[in-house]
């Protein structure tokens, strides 16, 4: 039995029971998938120590600090998908499905973000708040970011099944 039947099996074997939907990953997917994380977690832990301290004692470049926090966290959050997507252990060996209503759930929570902060657009301190940029200027970038990153998601997930249709003609 070759590596990847014995997948497919092991695959059939746990989503057979009853209300399974979890995603499987093989072992290879899971230790790059960790490294990333930790470097992701790595660059925004520095980053955020870096801004803390420049928003304290350089310049206050956000009106908020939680605001600049959730900046640096969906940043992470998209480089965390970019990194994860080239090295081919965004989507397990059989998420597509967890990944497809991810990034679906993702699209509908940055829609929601935007559309809370958009009745404030046409105001005169929208983007800059006594010389720094303001709250929901940063909302809007944070749930555009969260857009990116779902439609970003969406994208993966069709271009790895188109991967598979090809793979499957060629049998």
């Amino acid at each position: 039995m070759s590596l990847k039947s014995f997948d497919k099996f092991c695959e059939r074997m746990i989503l057979s029971e009853p209300g399974s939907q979890k995603e499987i990953f093989d072992e290879r997917q899971k230790i790059v998938r960790s490294r990333i994380t930790i470097e992701a977690l790595l660059i925004f832990g520095c980053s955020a120590i870096l801004n803390c301290m420049i928003m304290e004692e350089c310049y206050k470049w956000a009106e908020s600090q939680l605001a600049a926090m959730a900046l640096l966290v969906s940043a992470c959050l998209l480089y965390w998908q970019v990194r994860c997507a080239a090295k081919g252990c965004m989507i397990g060996t059989n998420g597509k499905f967890t990944q497809t209503f991810s990034g679906v759930y993702i699209i509908f929570m940055g829609v929601l973000g935007i559309l809370r902060f958009i009745d404030k657009f046409g105001e005169p301190d929208f983007v800059i708040k006594d010389g720094a940029l303001s709250k929901e200027f940063i909302g809007i970038v944070v749930m555009l970011i969260f857009l990116v990153v779902g439609i970003f998601t969406l994208c993966v997930v069709r271009h790895e099944n188109k991967r598979e249709e090809r793979s499957e003609e060629k049998k």
